[in-house]
């Protein structure tokens, strides 16, 4: 780190925006890297579905993060928006219901949604007062509206998988992309 104190300072003589350009494009590099670390993670692990089917599209969780970069207008940090709420099950694909025939333990009695690779036992769709389609399902133990939207909760591993990617990388990639901005900042000033 000593050498890196040293190049900061040397910079810091040539010109005064090298440096914070740098950090900029340090802090930026990071945070996109912390978002596609975490997304494909909570893609690649979350349980879905009546059979348990493991893993999302990574364009759905994708959807559910914004990163607003850092700038040099004074904004020196990036942030990372993430909607945290549950996933309803329309937004996997095209469903089918079918009825089930008795074969398996899942598939043994009602009927069954299926939305690509994912089933859903005693599930229909419908028609909300707001317009929107969703999956729905009867619930027990709700006394006044017996049915409920079908949905994917992602509240937890959306939380655990973004805390810690931005610990890792902050402490592991930080420091290394600081040096190859640092390097690419003084190849521009000096190549004018």
């Amino acid at each position: 780190m000593k050498g890196l104190e040293n190049a900061i300072r040397n910079l810091n003589s040539l010109d005064r925006q090298m440096v914070p350009r740098a950090s900029i494009w340090a802090v930026n590099r990071v945070a996109q890297k912390a978002v596609s670390v975490a997304t494909r993670k909570v893609a690649r692990e979350t349980v879905a579905g009546d059979n348990q089917v493991r893993g999302l599209p990574l364009k759905l969780v994708r959807q559910r993060v914004r990163l607003f970069k850092a700038g040099t207008d004074g904004k020196r940090s990036a942030r990372i928006r993430i909607n945290r709420g549950n996933l309803p099950a329309i937004k996997l694909g095209a469903a089918q219901v079918r009825m089930s025939k008795r074969r398996g333990k899942l598939l043994y009695r009602g009927s069954v949604l299926k939305i690509g690779p994912y089933l859903f036992r005693d599930a229909f769709i419908q028609q909300l007062a707001n317009g929107r389609w969703h999956v729905m399902r009867r619930v027990n133990g709700k006394n006044r509206y017996p049915i409920d939207v079908v949905k994917i909760p992602l509240s937890g591993p959306l939380t655990q998988a973004f805390e810690s990617a931005t610990q890792s990388l902050i402490e592991e990639e930080i420091p290394k992309q600081l040096g190859y901005a640092l390097k690419q900042q003084l190849r521009l000033y000096l190549s004018r």
